[in-house]
């Protein structure tokens, strides 16, 4: 299985390291892709810059996996059937960041599915190290491993 993590801003610090234990731990092949954040003057134009910075990242014929508020909470254990199901059919898949102004609408309809962690806003770094320990979860979840319980 192949797992890229497109993100808008680079980690950093602490969670930089934390991100790169679970990269180790994660037996899947794991791939992240740090973007920079936009500088143009107004939001819309900050998430048009992103997405063509993003959709110029995604892998040809992935499962596209965007975070967003707008998106459904599901469970530790549904995120692991999202994998079972990809690994399946042989797909890698994306997962998608965006900046502090959210993600532009283009970004949001390429997406296969868009998943929200939480109805609380967190920063992106943190988002991603989240997703990480997810990740991590899931294989364990799909592997039997006693992680999840």
């Amino acid at each position: 299985m192949k797992i890229q993590i497109i993100s808008v801003g680079k980690l950093s610090g602490e969670l930089s390291q934390i991100a790169d234990k679970y990269k180790k731990m994660i037996g899947w092949q794991i791939r992240t892709t740090e973007l920079q954040h936009s500088k143009k003057p107004s939001p819309a134009e900050i998430k048009e810059d992103e997405a063509k910075q993003i959709g110029a990242k995604i892998t040809n014929g992935s499962y596209i996996v965007v975070l967003d508020l707008v998106g459904k909470q599901i469970s530790s254990e549904g995120f692991s059937t999202v994998f079972a199901k990809q690994m399946m059919l042989g797909k890698s898949i994306d997962f998608i960041i965006g900046g502090a102004f959210g993600l532009d609408e283009i970004i949001l309809k390429t997406a296969n599915i868009k998943l929200c962690l939480s109805e609380m806003t967190f920063p992106h770094q943190l988002v991603k190290v989240i997703l990480l320990e997810q990740i991590y979860r899931a294989q364990t979840i799909l592997d039997n491993h006693p992680y999840h319980k």
